[in-house]
């Protein structure tokens, strides 16, 4: 149930066509930071193999596309922070995107994600965070159905800052365990974002420890 909670969210959301929007990135010379181009989307994200060795399980690909996540919360102010990838949170005008989804298959005991946006510059993407986090503490102690699905979680977002925000999402009324938790950071001119749900707090080590390597691959591209 809390796989298919999760996965019958995400067919919704994640369909749809595949592409990237057209530009460059524009350098700052003032910082001596090189932005990341639209094609450095896959060399920020996470691997499979890396995932294995953060999550300590095998995964596989359930979801897998370059436009974000339409939808909202029935609590408006929780649209941003449904899943990793929304397009709430991160708009729809970076320069490249790239959105993932995975599960164990059929053992149903972990799921993660992880996005990605690229924007013109670094003040562009300070304004798409600014925008995506300004009601995430509105959504703090909230309970709320998913976007496009029926499973009801309550909302809990104990850090918000100007570059980045933590919070987690916990399913009521099953008989079970089941949170989701979340990162988000800034980063030069990208937002790096990443969710892991299961059923113990093992998710929120994961999403920090993909937060931490997707941010370093950010600074090396950048050259910083």
């Amino acid at each position: 149930m809390r796989l298919a909670a999760i996965l019958g969210v995400a067919a919704v959301l994640l369909a749809g066509c595949a592409q990237t929007v057209a530009g460059s990135a524009v350098s700052n010379p003032a910082q001596g930071i090189t932005p990341l181009r639209a094609g450095d989307t896959d060399q920020v994200l996470i691997g499979p193999a890396q995932l294995h060795d953060i999550v300590g399980v095998k995964l596989q690909t359930d979801a897998d596309q370059t436009r974000p996540i339409p939808g909202s919360s029935a609590v408006p102010a929780c649209s941003a922070l449904d899943a990793a990838g929304m397009a709430a949170f991160l708009g729809d005008n970076s320069l490249g995107m790239h959105v993932m989804l995975f599960t164990d298959g059929d053992k149903h005991d972990h799921v993660v994600a992880e996005a990605v946006a690229i924007y013109a510059d670094a003040a562009s993407a300070a304004a798409q965070f600014a925008t995506g986090t300004k009601n995430a503490k509105a959504c703090d102690g909230q309970r709320a159905l998913s976007s496009g699905g029926d499973a009801a979680w309550k909302f809990t977002v104990p850090d918000i800052t100007a570059d980045t925000v933590r919070w987690s999402k916990q399913q009521i009324g099953i008989p079970f365990d089941w949170t989701c938790y979340a990162e988000a950071r800034l980063r030069n001119n990208a937002i790096v974002q990443a969710m892991a749900c299961q059923g113990d707090d093992g998710g929120q080590v994961a999403v920090t420890t993909m937060t931490d390597r997707m941010s370093a691959s950010v600074w090396e591209l950048s050259g910083h």
